[in-house]
């Protein structure tokens, strides 16, 4: 009986781990989330992708079903600045108007990278091409 219930067990969260709806491939619950080249979906602790190249001009969303809050903060001394709560099943946007890099942190989970390397926690970067 024992080891019945250890092989149904197994088979429970092999399923679950790649089933989108239980936080497996499509980054968790809530409707899931695919990262694009200018979507971004916070899995556990990490933004993915880390790190995104776009055009002036284009708009990147930020969308939680990580079934954890968030934030999208950017980093200090930013010359574009922004901040949003993103709590599970929210999503962010914002449009970078100018060539430039951005860093942006999560408040809960991330430090502000300020420079500093290597990063701090969950952060990621925007590079804006003219």
């Amino acid at each position: 009986m024992h080891i019945r219930l250890l092989a149904v067990a197994a088979i429970v969260v092999g399923a679950a781990c790649s089933n989108p709806t239980y936080g497996g491939g499509g980054g968790g619950g809530g409707g899931g989330c695919t990262p694009t080249a200018t979507q971004v979906c916070p899995l556990a602790t990490t933004f993915s992708p880390v790190t995104l190249t776009i055009t002036a001009g284009q708009t990147v969303t930020w969308k939680n079903s990580s079934g954890v809050g968030h934030t999208v903060t950017s980093a200090t001394g930013s010359t574009d600045t922004y901040t949003s709560s993103l709590a599970n099943g929210a999503t962010f946007t914002h449009q970078f108007l100018t060539a430039g890099t951005y860093e942006y942190y999560c408040q809960i989970h991330g430090t502000d990278r300020n420079g500093a390397t290597p990063p701090g926690g969950m952060h990621g970067t925007i590079t804006v091409n003219p």
